[in-house]
């Protein structure tokens, strides 16, 4: 939360907001990203006994999707307001924080939400499907209204907080007429251990806040790694309990397994910035195995076909389909990004004067080649600024001969050194804002020392910049790959870009959005007020995708954000040799998915269904002897050669390099999977031989 202005009084901050802010304040307060947690188990419950849905299936589902969820986070949030304002978790969906002088509007909306869905179910349920909601909701209150407050008695917390899941599930089972003694209770207690091992496991986190505050909780009474141990425990019994039901129990117990990476990274490093990615790695678990659960119910209820090779063939048809998709949208929608941009170019416009900025560290084998090319640029007023980041090669020593050679004028081309890297800060990012400063242009294009420009590649993109008015404009430059390891391996990243991120939506949005914005690194050009302005490198020192972070910034501080086709203007080395490519995805995968084990392991799950999956549907198919399957699966396959026939020519790739997919794939994954246990152990990536100090926020 935004601290109160000097003098202003925190309790009574929000109450000029009008009801509006009123209004979010509640929403926020309900834990939106808790909703599914309580409301599915209701409602999956509660179908498994009915088989369809009726009016108490849906007044039940309703009641523990917001109402449930209002009372318990609402009444957590009037009585903690106090140690709340120390909290950054709180102001965001994963909670509100409601000023004293809203409590009487919460109690009211609580009132007004819960009361007339509980005395329909009193009327509506048997009695024993009422007392399971009333308990619910007593549960839910006792857990932080005096006198007993559960959740700052250490044990009782998560034990309080777990039956919070539960007792949904319990009420949709008795509501819907499933007597007590029928309960499954191997499934409730799974679920109840799964349940004690996520608060444990939140704990952890606020265990500083918490004691500040003088609030007790398992955490500061065990510590971290303790709390850990639990939250495993917890979690390998849901497992066991999942397994031990066989059939589909076993899929589940195998999505339920990736909770226990959680405990595990907190057990390996047990400090605050790895509590908080466990964290976040659990808020978006929930939805990745929930998704995987819902489907294993739809199969089980025979909504959804469960035969094994109609799901394979299914699947295999919807991720090379997405590709196709995708790849087709963000193509033209980088396309007209740049046609729009260039249209805008005033006839007889003169190019004002450009600063190209390298960053390099140990990049001897690339200068000579992006310095030859600079010197053939046709852009009429180009100064070339090579920053060096603290090389351990003779890189700066290289570049200096390679100007003198070129006959550069010295007033247009020099060598910098970075000087001693701040703590805190990447290298790249240091060495791109220390190049701004010195530079005296009005416009910055921050180009790698792996990037060759095309002779008029410079000029087009800034006539794009000027043409657009944009604060950013980035260009998506092909891959180069000039050996075969780097035809086998390198395509996975253009394939990722064009196949799964949505350019499309960022150029829809007029690169506005900062949730959507994007830009690529080798190829950036920004306007010098606008990049001071949004506190351009230093905005995020430390970032590991300082890329995608300067989008950010940019497009939070009302700059626009441009990004365009570039294939034609630049080519990037990005990673030369098979094994760079393979340790690029080791460097990038956890922190260009937003620093949680979730991202990684949705990635790995996309590539199996986009990339995987369409190989071996045919033969699947071809064994099920369905006709109708094997036209599917062979579709399937087709599309997934298509896109990357398409990619290739779009994006200037060697055609030869579509005949390694297995293995691009494959090796891919590898480095996507040592990402994620870098990750876990809390190692922090390295760059050019030196680990990044700060993790992506």
């Amino acid at each position: 939360m935004t601290a109160p202005a000097a003098g202003a009084d925190p309790t009574t901050t929000g109450s000029r907001d009008g009801a509006p802010s009123i209004l979010r304040d509640l929403l926020l307060a309900s834990r939106p990203l808790s909703w599914v947690n309580t409301a599915l188990p209701f409602l999956a419950a509660a179908f498994e006994v009915e088989r369809s849905i009726t009016l108490l299936v849906v007044l039940g589902t309703v009641y523990f999707l917001v109402p449930y969820n209002l009372l318990m986070y609402g009444v957590n949030d009037i009585f903690d307001y106090a140690s709340d304002l120390a909290n950054p978790r709180k102001r965001s969906l994963e909670g509100g924080l409601v000023p004293p002088d809203r409590r009487r509007a919460t109690w009211v909306a609580i009132g007004v939400t819960n009361l007339p869905f509980l005395a329909v179910l009193v009327v509506l349920a048997p009695v024993a499907g009422w007392l399971a909601v009333l308990v619910a909701a007593l549960a839910a209150v006792v857990y932080s209204a005096p006198p007993l407050r559960t959740k700052v008695r250490p044990f009782l917390d998560s034990i309080t907080s777990s039956s919070h899941f539960v007792l949904p599930a319990v009420a949709g089972f008795l509501v819907t007429g499933l007597p007590v003694a029928d309960l499954p209770w191997v499934v409730l207690g799974g679920f109840f251990a799964w349940g004690i091992a996520s608060h444990a496991l939140g704990a952890i986190q606020d265990v500083e806040y918490d004691r500040a505050a003088g609030i007790g909780s398992i955490a500061t009474a065990l510590g971290a790694r303790p709390t850990a141990v639990i939250a495993l425990v917890g979690y390998s019994l849901a497992v066991v309990a999942a397994v031990s039901l066989g059939g589909a129990g076993i899929v589940a117990g195998a999505a339920l397994a990736t909770y226990l990476l959680l405990p595990l990274a907190v057990l390996l490093d047990p400090q605050e910035a790895q509590a908080r990615r466990a964290w976040r790695s659990f808020l978006g678990l929930n939805l990745l195995v929930g998704f995987v659960v819902t489907q294993l119910l739809l199969i089980h209820w025979g909504i959804v076909p469960g035969r094994p090779e109609s799901l394979v063939v299914a699947l295999a048809v919807a991720g090379s389909g997405v590709a196709v998709v995708s790849l087709a949208a963000n193509e033209v929608a980088l396309h007209r990004s740049r046609r729009s941009a260039l249209a805008g170019i005033r006839p007889g416009a003169r190019l004002p004067r450009l600063t190209v900025v390298i960053p390099c560290r140990d990049e001897a084998a690339n200068l000579p080649s992006v310095l030859q090319a600079l010197a053939a640029q046709d852009h009429p007023d180009l100064t070339v600024l090579v920053v060096d980041d603290g090389s351990t090669d003779d890189s700066a020593e290289l570049a200096r001969a390679e100007l003198d050679r070129l006959e550069l004028d010295p007033s247009r081309a020099a060598v910098m050194d970075a000087g001693p890297k701040p703590p805190g800060w990447a290298g790249k990012s240091w060495a791109c804002a220390r190049g701004a400063e010195a530079a005296t242009t009005d416009h910055l294009l921050f180009l790698d020392a792996d990037t060759i420009p095309q002779p008029r590649g410079i000029r087009i993109l800034h006539e794009m910049a000027l043409g657009s008015g944009a604060g950013l404009v980035s260009g998506v430059s092909a891959y180069a790959m000039p050996t075969l390891a780097e035809q086998a391996l390198v395509p996975s990243f253009p394939m990722t870009i064009f196949g799964w991120l949505p350019l499309w939506a960022h150029v829809a949005t007029g690169g506005h959005a900062r949730r959507l914005a994007f830009a690529y690194g080798p190829l950036l050009l920004a306007e010098r007020s606008a990049y001071e302005a949004s506190g351009g490198h230093g905005s995020a020192p430390g970032s590991q995708r300082e890329d995608l972070d300067l989008a950010k910034t940019f497009a939070a501080a009302g700059h626009e954000v441009r990004i365009v086709a570039a294939s034609d203007l630049a080519a990037t080395r990005h990673y030369p040799g098979g094994v760079g490519a393979v340790r690029a995805w080791r460097r990038v995968a956890l922190s260009y998915v937003g620093d949680t084990f979730t991202g990684v392991l949705a990635t790995l799950a996309a590539g199996v269904v986009c990339w995987i999956l369409p190989l071996v549907a045919v033969p699947v198919a071809l064994g099920s002897g369905d006709d109708g399957l094997v036209s599917a699966a062979w579709a399937s396959l087709a599309a997934l050669v298509g896109f990357r026939v398409a990619l290739a020519l779009a994006e200037h790739q060697p055609l030869a390099s579509i005949l390694w997919h297995p293995l691009t794939v494959g090796a891919t994954m590898l480095g996507q999977l040592a990402s994620l246990a870098d990750g876990v152990r809390g190692a922090a990536p390295i760059w050019r031989g030196r680990p990044y100090e700060a993790r992506t926020s």
